[in-house]
Protein backbone atom coordinates (compact mmCIF):
# COMPACT_ATOMS: atom_id res chain seq x y z
CA UNK A 1 0.00 0.00 0.00
CA UNK A 2 0.82 3.47 -1.01
CA UNK A 3 1.26 4.08 3.07
CA UNK A 4 4.34 2.04 3.56
CA UNK A 5 6.80 4.07 1.23
CA UNK A 6 5.88 7.30 3.84
CA UNK A 7 8.01 7.83 6.83
CA UNK A 8 5.44 9.60 9.66
CA UNK A 9 6.52 11.23 12.79
CA UNK A 10 4.40 9.20 14.22
CA UNK A 11 2.44 5.59 13.73
CA UNK A 12 -1.07 5.13 16.83
CA UNK A 13 -2.08 2.42 16.87
CA UNK A 14 -5.98 2.09 17.92
CA UNK A 15 -8.41 4.32 16.78
CA UNK A 16 -10.54 4.38 20.34
CA UNK A 17 -10.72 7.70 22.17
CA UNK A 18 -7.33 7.85 23.16
CA UNK A 19 -5.90 6.63 19.40
CA UNK A 20 -8.19 9.24 17.54
CA UNK A 21 -7.43 12.12 20.16
CA UNK A 22 -3.86 11.83 20.08
CA UNK A 23 -3.95 11.78 16.39
CA UNK A 24 -5.84 14.76 16.12
CA UNK A 25 -3.56 16.41 18.52
CA UNK A 26 -0.66 15.69 16.41
CA UNK A 27 -2.07 16.37 12.88
CA UNK A 28 -3.61 20.02 14.02
CA UNK A 29 0.30 20.64 15.14
CA UNK A 30 1.21 19.52 11.12
CA UNK A 31 3.32 16.58 11.75
CA UNK A 32 2.94 13.46 9.52
CA UNK A 33 0.71 10.98 11.66
CA UNK A 34 -0.70 7.82 10.41
CA UNK A 35 -4.11 6.05 12.62
CA UNK A 36 -4.44 2.29 12.28
CA UNK A 37 -7.29 0.43 13.59
CA UNK A 38 -8.01 -3.00 13.36
CA UNK A 39 -11.27 -3.01 13.63
CA UNK A 40 -13.33 -2.83 10.03
CA UNK A 41 -15.62 0.54 10.70
CA UNK A 42 -14.20 2.96 13.27
CA UNK A 43 -16.45 3.41 16.05
CA UNK A 44 -16.15 -0.28 16.72
CA UNK A 45 -16.37 -1.99 19.47
CA UNK A 46 -18.79 0.33 20.61
CA UNK A 47 -18.69 -0.90 24.45
CA UNK A 48 -18.37 2.61 26.66
CA UNK A 49 -20.75 3.79 28.74
CA UNK A 50 -19.25 7.23 28.09
CA UNK A 51 -20.24 9.55 30.86
CA UNK A 52 -17.93 12.74 31.60
CA UNK A 53 -18.46 16.57 33.20
CA UNK A 54 -19.49 19.15 31.16
CA UNK A 55 -15.90 20.35 31.28
CA UNK A 56 -15.18 17.70 29.00
CA UNK A 57 -16.76 19.12 26.02
CA UNK A 58 -15.30 22.63 26.68
CA UNK A 59 -11.67 21.86 27.10
CA UNK A 60 -11.66 19.38 24.33
CA UNK A 61 -13.56 21.33 21.43
CA UNK A 62 -16.24 18.19 20.94
CA UNK A 63 -19.18 18.83 19.05
CA UNK A 64 -23.07 18.27 19.90
CA UNK A 65 -23.12 15.46 17.36
CA UNK A 66 -20.95 13.01 19.85
CA UNK A 67 -23.05 13.97 22.68
CA UNK A 68 -26.32 11.55 23.39
CA UNK A 69 -27.41 13.27 26.72
CA UNK A 70 -27.50 15.38 29.40
CA UNK A 71 -27.19 15.17 33.02
CA UNK A 72 -28.02 17.30 35.99
CA UNK A 73 -28.43 14.83 38.89
CA UNK A 74 -25.88 12.09 40.77
CA UNK A 75 -28.21 9.47 42.07
CA UNK A 76 -25.88 7.05 44.29
CA UNK A 77 -27.68 4.22 46.40
CA UNK A 78 -26.79 1.06 48.73
CA UNK A 79 -29.06 -1.88 49.64
CA UNK A 80 -31.01 0.30 52.04
CA UNK A 81 -29.94 4.40 51.46
CA UNK A 82 -29.59 6.66 48.72
CA UNK A 83 -27.27 9.31 48.57
CA UNK A 84 -28.33 12.41 45.73
CA UNK A 85 -27.39 15.39 44.59
CA UNK A 86 -29.30 17.80 41.86
CA UNK A 87 -27.26 20.75 40.23
CA UNK A 88 -29.10 23.57 38.64
CA UNK A 89 -27.70 23.46 35.00
CA UNK A 90 -26.10 20.66 32.76
CA UNK A 91 -23.42 19.41 35.03
CA UNK A 92 -22.26 16.54 32.43
CA UNK A 93 -23.06 14.60 29.56
CA UNK A 94 -23.37 10.88 28.04
CA UNK A 95 -21.09 10.55 24.74
CA UNK A 96 -22.32 8.57 21.12
CA UNK A 97 -19.20 6.47 21.88
CA UNK A 98 -19.45 5.25 18.19
CA UNK A 99 -20.13 8.89 17.16
CA UNK A 100 -17.04 9.89 19.22
CA UNK A 101 -14.56 7.86 17.95
CA UNK A 102 -15.89 9.07 14.11
CA UNK A 103 -15.17 12.49 14.85
CA UNK A 104 -11.44 11.83 16.41
CA UNK A 105 -10.55 9.98 13.17
CA UNK A 106 -12.35 12.25 10.86
CA UNK A 107 -10.95 15.83 12.63
CA UNK A 108 -7.52 13.92 12.68
CA UNK A 109 -8.58 13.19 8.30
CA UNK A 110 -9.49 16.52 8.26
CA UNK A 111 -6.08 18.19 9.66
CA UNK A 112 -3.93 15.81 7.12
CA UNK A 113 -3.36 12.53 9.41
CA UNK A 114 -3.50 9.21 6.99
CA UNK A 115 -5.91 6.35 8.31
CA UNK A 116 -6.03 2.59 7.84
CA UNK A 117 -8.84 0.32 8.99
CA UNK A 118 -9.05 -3.16 9.27
CA UNK A 119 -5.21 -3.51 9.72
CA UNK A 120 -4.02 -5.22 13.15
CA UNK A 121 -0.85 -4.01 13.87
CA UNK A 122 1.67 -7.60 14.60
CA UNK A 123 4.71 -6.86 15.59
CA UNK A 124 7.52 -3.92 15.85
CA UNK A 125 9.93 -3.61 13.63
CA UNK A 126 13.86 -3.24 14.77
CA UNK A 127 16.90 -1.93 13.11
CA UNK A 128 19.96 -2.92 16.14
CA UNK A 129 17.97 -2.10 19.70
CA UNK A 130 16.18 0.81 17.61
CA UNK A 131 12.23 0.02 16.78
CA UNK A 132 11.77 2.49 13.66
CA UNK A 133 8.28 1.00 12.47
CA UNK A 134 5.82 -1.96 13.06
CA UNK A 135 4.29 -4.44 11.04
CA UNK A 136 0.80 -5.06 10.16
CA UNK A 137 -1.84 -7.64 8.54
CA UNK A 138 -5.13 -6.51 7.49
CA UNK A 139 -7.98 -7.00 4.96
CA UNK A 140 -5.64 -5.69 2.34
CA UNK A 141 -2.76 -7.32 2.99
CA UNK A 142 0.50 -7.01 5.14
CA UNK A 143 2.75 -4.12 5.28
CA UNK A 144 4.86 -2.39 7.55
CA UNK A 145 5.05 1.00 8.52
CA UNK A 146 7.93 3.30 9.38
CA UNK A 147 8.11 6.20 11.97
CA UNK A 148 10.46 8.40 14.54
CA UNK A 149 8.01 7.53 17.65
CA UNK A 150 4.93 5.00 18.27
CA UNK A 151 1.81 5.40 20.59
CA UNK A 152 0.41 2.42 21.50
CA UNK A 153 -3.24 3.66 22.45
CA UNK A 154 -4.48 -0.72 21.84
CA UNK A 155 -6.89 -1.09 24.98
CA UNK A 156 -6.03 -3.20 27.78
CA UNK A 157 -4.54 -5.57 25.24
CA UNK A 158 -1.66 -3.42 25.07
CA UNK A 159 0.43 -4.62 22.31
CA UNK A 160 3.57 -2.83 22.99
CA UNK A 161 3.73 -4.39 26.61
CA UNK A 162 2.44 -8.16 25.08
CA UNK A 163 5.50 -7.67 22.79
CA UNK A 164 8.01 -6.01 25.40
CA UNK A 165 7.10 -6.85 28.29
CA UNK A 166 6.88 -3.65 30.16
CA UNK A 167 4.61 -4.01 33.05
CA UNK A 168 3.01 -6.88 34.52
CA UNK A 169 -0.70 -7.17 34.81
CA UNK A 170 -2.79 -8.91 37.73
CA UNK A 171 -5.74 -11.41 36.71
CA UNK A 172 -7.07 -10.22 40.56
CA UNK A 173 -7.10 -6.79 39.01
CA UNK A 174 -8.95 -6.95 35.87
CA UNK A 175 -12.26 -5.12 35.63
CA UNK A 176 -15.30 -6.36 33.90
CA UNK A 177 -18.38 -5.36 32.86
CA UNK A 178 -21.54 -6.12 30.59
CA UNK A 179 -24.12 -3.56 29.86
CA UNK A 180 -27.24 -3.63 27.75
CA UNK A 181 -28.74 0.04 25.73
CA UNK A 182 -32.67 -0.07 25.99
CA UNK A 183 -35.32 1.94 24.09
CA UNK A 184 -36.38 3.39 26.85
CA UNK A 185 -35.80 4.43 30.38
CA UNK A 186 -36.68 3.87 34.21
CA UNK A 187 -38.81 6.52 35.48
CA UNK A 188 -37.41 8.84 37.77
CA UNK A 189 -34.15 8.35 36.07
CA UNK A 190 -33.94 11.35 33.69
CA UNK A 191 -31.49 13.21 32.87
CA UNK A 192 -29.41 10.63 36.39
CA UNK A 193 -26.30 9.26 36.48
CA UNK A 194 -27.24 6.33 39.17
CA UNK A 195 -24.87 4.29 40.91
CA UNK A 196 -25.63 1.43 43.00
CA UNK A 197 -23.66 -0.44 45.38
CA UNK A 198 -23.70 -3.39 47.37
CA UNK A 199 -24.89 -7.00 46.70
CA UNK A 200 -26.26 -6.06 43.37
CA UNK A 201 -23.10 -5.84 42.01
CA UNK A 202 -20.27 -7.53 44.28
CA UNK A 203 -16.67 -5.91 43.91
CA UNK A 204 -17.89 -3.12 41.78
CA UNK A 205 -21.46 -1.11 40.99
CA UNK A 206 -24.27 -1.31 39.04
CA UNK A 207 -25.70 1.80 37.14
CA UNK A 208 -28.42 3.51 34.69
CA UNK A 209 -27.27 6.26 32.36
CA UNK A 210 -29.54 8.22 29.69
CA UNK A 211 -28.88 8.15 26.34
CA UNK A 212 -30.89 9.67 23.35
CA UNK A 213 -31.78 13.23 25.37
CA UNK A 214 -33.72 10.36 28.48
CA UNK A 215 -35.60 8.45 25.19
CA UNK A 216 -32.73 5.23 26.01
CA UNK A 217 -30.78 4.34 28.29
CA UNK A 218 -27.66 1.88 29.07
CA UNK A 219 -27.94 -0.42 32.29
CA UNK A 220 -24.91 -1.98 33.22
CA UNK A 221 -22.78 -3.61 35.96
CA UNK A 222 -18.65 -4.09 36.86
CA UNK A 223 -16.89 -5.80 38.94
CA UNK A 224 -12.87 -5.22 40.11
CA UNK A 225 -11.42 -9.19 39.84
CA UNK A 226 -12.81 -12.11 39.78
CA UNK A 227 -16.52 -12.49 41.45
CA UNK A 228 -16.93 -14.80 44.58
CA UNK A 229 -19.24 -18.05 44.21
CA UNK A 230 -18.72 -18.36 40.26
CA UNK A 231 -21.40 -15.49 39.86
CA UNK A 232 -21.52 -14.47 36.38
CA UNK A 233 -22.21 -10.31 35.08
CA UNK A 234 -25.12 -11.83 33.34
CA UNK A 235 -26.81 -13.38 36.18
CA UNK A 236 -26.71 -9.78 38.32
CA UNK A 237 -27.30 -7.78 35.40
CA UNK A 238 -30.43 -9.90 34.90
CA UNK A 239 -31.25 -9.60 38.73
CA UNK A 240 -30.57 -5.82 38.96
CA UNK A 241 -32.69 -5.42 36.25
CA UNK A 242 -35.60 -6.90 38.33
CA UNK A 243 -35.41 -3.83 40.23
CA UNK A 244 -37.02 -1.84 37.45
CA UNK A 245 -39.93 -1.44 35.14
CA UNK A 246 -38.65 -3.57 32.46
CA UNK A 247 -41.46 -3.95 30.32
CA UNK A 248 -42.42 -3.53 26.22
CA UNK A 249 -40.99 0.38 26.66
CA UNK A 250 -37.62 -0.98 27.65
CA UNK A 251 -36.05 -3.17 25.36
CA UNK A 252 -32.61 -4.29 24.65
CA UNK A 253 -31.52 -3.03 21.40
CA UNK A 254 -27.72 -3.31 21.88
CA UNK A 255 -25.12 -5.73 24.57
CA UNK A 256 -21.49 -4.10 25.15
CA UNK A 257 -18.77 -6.17 27.27
CA UNK A 258 -15.67 -5.37 27.82
CA UNK A 259 -12.48 -4.96 30.48
CA UNK A 260 -9.92 -3.29 31.59
CA UNK A 261 -6.89 -3.25 34.23
CA UNK A 262 -6.65 -1.30 37.15
CA UNK A 263 -4.17 -0.30 38.27
CA UNK A 264 -2.45 2.69 41.23
CA UNK A 265 -0.19 3.61 38.05
CA UNK A 266 1.81 1.28 35.98
CA UNK A 267 6.10 1.08 36.10
CA UNK A 268 6.23 2.23 32.61
CA UNK A 269 4.26 4.81 30.26
CA UNK A 270 6.98 5.03 28.10
CA UNK A 271 9.83 2.91 26.75
CA UNK A 272 12.23 4.95 24.04
CA UNK A 273 10.21 6.18 21.49
CA UNK A 274 6.78 4.37 22.60
CA UNK A 275 4.41 6.15 24.48
CA UNK A 276 1.32 4.24 25.92
CA UNK A 277 -2.08 6.16 26.21
CA UNK A 278 -5.36 5.35 27.75
CA UNK A 279 -6.16 1.48 28.70
CA UNK A 280 -2.70 0.43 27.15
CA UNK A 281 -1.09 2.33 30.26
CA UNK A 282 -4.07 1.43 32.52
CA UNK A 283 -4.75 5.17 32.63
CA UNK A 284 -8.49 4.06 33.91
CA UNK A 285 -9.28 6.18 37.35
CA UNK A 286 -8.71 2.98 39.98
CA UNK A 287 -11.97 4.49 41.64
CA UNK A 288 -14.81 5.05 39.42
CA UNK A 289 -13.38 3.04 36.47
CA UNK A 290 -13.87 6.32 34.28
CA UNK A 291 -11.75 6.34 31.50
CA UNK A 292 -12.46 8.50 28.53
CA UNK A 293 -12.07 12.05 30.18
CA UNK A 294 -8.14 10.81 30.88
CA UNK A 295 -7.77 9.28 27.97
CA UNK A 296 -8.01 12.72 26.43
CA UNK A 297 -5.60 14.27 29.02
CA UNK A 298 -3.01 11.47 28.50
CA UNK A 299 -3.64 11.74 24.58
CA UNK A 300 -3.22 15.80 24.28
CA UNK A 301 0.04 15.34 26.99
CA UNK A 302 1.99 12.55 24.40
CA UNK A 303 1.26 14.53 21.69
CA UNK A 304 2.59 17.73 22.98
CA UNK A 305 5.29 15.80 24.15
CA UNK A 306 6.10 14.10 20.73
CA UNK A 307 5.83 17.74 19.32
CA UNK A 308 8.10 19.27 21.35
CA UNK A 309 10.46 16.51 20.58
CA UNK A 310 10.12 16.67 17.19
CA UNK A 311 10.80 20.57 17.17
CA UNK A 312 14.05 19.78 19.40
CA UNK A 313 15.43 16.62 17.75
CA UNK A 314 15.12 15.86 21.85
CA UNK A 315 16.79 12.34 22.42
CA UNK A 316 14.64 9.39 23.17
CA UNK A 317 15.43 9.02 26.85
CA UNK A 318 14.51 12.47 27.60
CA UNK A 319 11.44 12.45 25.81
CA UNK A 320 10.58 9.64 27.73
CA UNK A 321 11.36 10.81 30.77
CA UNK A 322 9.47 13.82 30.24
CA UNK A 323 5.90 12.03 29.61
CA UNK A 324 6.43 9.68 32.14
CA UNK A 325 7.25 12.47 34.92
CA UNK A 326 3.95 14.88 33.23
CA UNK A 327 1.88 11.80 33.23
CA UNK A 328 2.50 11.16 37.22
CA UNK A 329 2.55 15.15 38.19
CA UNK A 330 -0.87 15.16 36.56
CA UNK A 331 -2.37 11.63 38.01
CA UNK A 332 0.23 10.07 39.90
CA UNK A 333 -0.84 10.74 43.58
CA UNK A 334 -4.58 10.83 42.60
CA UNK A 335 -4.36 7.02 40.90
CA UNK A 336 -2.85 5.99 43.85
CA UNK A 337 -5.28 7.37 46.62
CA UNK A 338 -8.01 6.32 44.34
CA UNK A 339 -6.67 2.95 43.99
CA UNK A 340 -6.09 2.34 47.96
CA UNK A 341 -10.18 3.53 48.12
CA UNK A 342 -11.69 1.95 45.63
CA UNK A 343 -10.06 -1.56 46.98
CA UNK A 344 -11.59 -0.54 50.34
CA UNK A 345 -14.94 0.40 48.53
CA UNK A 346 -15.39 -2.78 46.65
CA UNK A 347 -13.83 -5.52 48.03
CA UNK A 348 -13.83 -4.68 52.18
CA UNK A 349 -16.87 -2.32 52.69
CA UNK A 350 -19.76 -4.88 53.55
CA UNK A 351 -23.65 -4.19 53.13
CA UNK A 352 -24.00 -2.28 56.47
CA UNK A 353 -20.69 0.22 55.70
CA UNK A 354 -22.09 0.80 52.60
CA UNK A 355 -25.28 2.25 53.84
CA UNK A 356 -23.90 4.06 56.48
CA UNK A 357 -21.66 5.43 53.72
CA UNK A 358 -24.63 6.37 51.77
CA UNK A 359 -26.38 8.02 54.75
CA UNK A 360 -23.10 10.08 55.57
CA UNK A 361 -23.15 11.43 51.92
CA UNK A 362 -26.74 12.59 51.89
CA UNK A 363 -24.93 15.72 53.74
CA UNK A 364 -22.14 16.29 51.44
CA UNK A 365 -22.68 19.74 49.85
CA UNK A 366 -23.65 18.90 46.02
CA UNK A 367 -20.43 21.57 45.09
CA UNK A 368 -18.26 19.24 47.15
CA UNK A 369 -19.42 15.43 46.07
CA UNK A 370 -19.01 17.10 42.58
CA UNK A 371 -15.30 17.63 43.11
CA UNK A 372 -15.18 14.88 45.21
CA UNK A 373 -16.27 12.21 41.99
CA UNK A 374 -14.90 13.73 39.49
CA UNK A 375 -11.78 15.82 40.23
CA UNK A 376 -10.77 13.79 43.06
CA UNK A 377 -10.75 16.52 45.60
CA UNK A 378 -10.57 13.76 48.30
CA UNK A 379 -9.09 16.57 51.12
CA UNK A 380 -12.93 17.15 51.21
CA UNK A 381 -14.43 14.38 52.46
CA UNK A 382 -12.32 16.35 55.96
CA UNK A 383 -15.03 18.56 56.09
CA UNK A 384 -17.47 15.88 57.02
CA UNK A 385 -15.73 13.77 59.99
CA UNK A 386 -18.18 10.82 60.23
CA UNK A 387 -17.78 10.46 56.80
CA UNK A 388 -13.89 10.74 56.71
CA UNK A 389 -14.04 8.13 59.99
CA UNK A 390 -15.69 6.22 58.23
CA UNK A 391 -12.94 5.88 55.02
CA UNK A 392 -10.57 5.62 57.72
CA UNK A 393 -11.79 2.39 59.34
CA UNK A 394 -10.24 0.78 56.17
CA UNK A 395 -7.41 3.43 55.32
CA UNK A 396 -4.51 4.91 56.52
CA UNK A 397 -2.47 7.44 54.96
Amino acid sequence: MTNDNKLYDVIVIGAGPAGGQCARELAKAGRKVILLEHSQEIGQPNYSTAGTPRETIEEFDLPAKVLSATWNRIYFASTHEVAEWTYPETRGYVFDFAALKKFLAEDAARHGADTMVGAAATEFIKEGSNIVGLKYKGIFGEGELRAKYIVDATGHWGFANSFLKLNQTQSDDLASALELQLSGMPSGFEKTVALYFGKVAPQGYAWIFPMEESRACKIGIGSWGRLPNNTELKQLLRSFMGKFDVSNHLEPIEIHGGGGFISPGVKYHAYKNIIMIGDAASQVNPLAFEGIRHAFKTSQLAAKCIDQALKSSTDIVSLEQKYENEWRNLFGWRWNISYRIGKALYRKFTDEDLDKLMYRFQSVDPADAFEVFFNYRYELIYKYPKLALLFAKYLSF
